[in-house]
């Protein structure tokens, strides 16, 4: 049996910069707030057509992808690949019930569930959340694809360090380049238009969902259906549950799931702040997961022995005790990664 695959979806990341994507220093942090609420509503609000580079950082390695975006608000979106070359071509056109992805080169349309096409991007952000764990401060105006833009840097009120820093259009409000970075202060990824028009003027059949003569339509990839009925989804489990017994300050359990990739009946359980989360993944065979395009390191985790690599800006930290294996991903440092593992009762 194979044991579950971590690796990167262009997709997931160009999802996650649109989705998620000058005032003096002195000014009250209230209007920090205000401005952060309104660039969350903004894409609910805001119509346009632009081009998005979106690089992930890796090591000394970096990967970029470049869409065209067209979004007709509040629901229709239009995202068009134009690189790495092997995504060259492939489309997303979605109303925020349904999700059509393109494959020309296999002849293909997979249909997906739009919440399910990027797990935990398309969901709401919880302001509130991150208002309790971040102070946001207002930078100085920047010129952003000929656009003036405010800048915002998100700092976690617990670790003092930096998480996320947008721009946003001094006129719409709309995300025009957001950065993230990891808990060492290092940046993670980073996402902004080269170009950018402010416009509801699109043909209305850009946003169809059809099938081109050719295609084939498929249901894409099933993922396990998030619940917060943490208690009800334990009681499902055919292996003993393990919790862990710290969580760093600020996160707490979001939500959970379970799902069956590659036939391994897999829990996930989601922790967040507002801003950044990480993955416990747990199924009871025992088997570790492969590390694609990464060679993973010895890592101790308690008394267990484990293997860790930093992939896409992320940590991904994996060990075996009591037939049990669990698996972090996230953006968190290896070291505090550790501390969560060895919380964990076996």
């Amino acid at each position: 049996m194979e044991a579950p695959r971590f690796s990167r979806n262009p997709i997931v990341g160009v999802l996650a910069a649109i989705l998620l994507l000058g005032a003096p220093a002195s000014a009250p942090a209230a209007d920090g707030r205000a401005l952060y609420r309104a660039a969350v509503e903004a894409d609910d609000m805001v119509s346009y057509s632009g081009t998005l580079t979106s690089v992930v950082y890796e090591g000394d390695r970096a990967e970029s992808t470049v869409a065209r975006i067209e979004h007709k608000a509040p629901h229709s979106w239009r995202i068009w690949y134009l690189a790495p070359a092997d995504a060259y071509g492939r489309m997303i056109v979605s109303n925020e019930q349904l999700t059509y992805q393109y494959e020309p080169g296999r002849n293909r349309v997979y249909s997906n569930d739009w919440n399910t096409t990027a797990p935990g991007i398309a969901e709401p952000v919880d302001i509130s959340r991150v208002e309790k764990n971040y102070a946001v401060d207002i930078g100085p105006v920047a010129s952003i694809a000929g656009r003036n833009a405010l800048a915002l840097s998100l700092v976690s009120k617990h670790r003092g360090t930096l998480a996320e820093r947008l721009w946003l259009d001094s006129t719409t409000k709309l995300i025009l380049r957001r950065e993230n970075y990891r808990a060492d202060g290092t940046i993670a990824s980073k996402s902004g238009f080269d170009n950018i028009k402010i416009t509801a003027d699109f043909p209305r059949e850009l946003f169809d969902l059809s099938v081109p003569a050719g295609m084939t339509l498929l249901h894409g990839t099933t993922y396990g259906k998030a619940t917060r009925n943490i208690s009800e989804l334990i009681s499902s489990l055919k292996f003993k549950f393990a919790d862990p017994k710290y969580i760093p300050e600020g996160f707490s359990l979001v939500k959970g799931s379970i799902a069956s990739p590659r036939g391994i009946d897999t829990l996930q359980l989601v922790y967040g702040d507002g801003l950044q989360t990480f993955s416990l993944f747990e199924n009871g065979t025992g088997q570790m997961p492969s590390f694609d395009r990464a060679t993973p390191k010895p890592i101790q985790i308690g008394s267990s022995a484990g293997q860790y690599a930093d992939l896409d800006g992320q940590t991904l930290v994996s060990w075996n005790a009591g037939g049990i294996n669990f698996t972090i991903v996230g953006n968190l440092p290896t070291k505090e990664v550790s501390k969560i593992g060895a919380s964990i009762d076996q």
